[in-house]
């Protein structure tokens, strides 16, 4: 059992790790320069980057968001396909091939397309906020 004050070997090269990288990167001109201690400090953190509650709150936006997409994509399916029988012909106006129907049905498809296109918009700058 480790002690929380006493950082672990692995935690250790880690840091040891990152400061190197952070070397590089001020090296070949992608970072600004900063001081080793800045560095230092820079790789200690970098193992609790994503873990707070905004990063929680963030990830389970991000999770409904697919799942609300997800959803919204067998809607459409499912519409897509009723369309494609009646467009065959393999739906009688009795059982719904009601053109009143149909132009509600696009009506709907159009609506769960452009509500889809809203959501994965905020989820790629979700992914795009995380990923920096």
């Amino acid at each position: 059992n480790q002690s929380a004050t006493m950082p672990s070997k692995l935690d250790r090269e880690l840091t040891d790790l990152l400061t190197k990288l952070y070397n590089i990167q001020e090296e070949v001109g992608a970072q600004p320069k900063t001081s080793d201690e800045d560095k230092q400090k820079k790789a200690e953190n970098a193992g609790t980057m994503g873990r707070g509650k905004k990063a929680e709150k963030k990830g389970m936006r991000f999770l409904e968001l697919k799942s609300s997409v997800i959803d919204q994509l067998k809607t459409v399916h499912e519409l897509l396909g009723e369309q494609e029988k009646r467009n065959t012909g393999k739906i009688s106006v009795a059982s719904g091939n009601n053109p009143k129907d149909v132009i509600a049905a696009q009506a709907t498809i159009r609506e769960h397309i452009r509500s889809m296109h809203e959501e994965w918009s905020e989820m790629d700058t979700l992914y795009k906020n995380e990923a920096r």
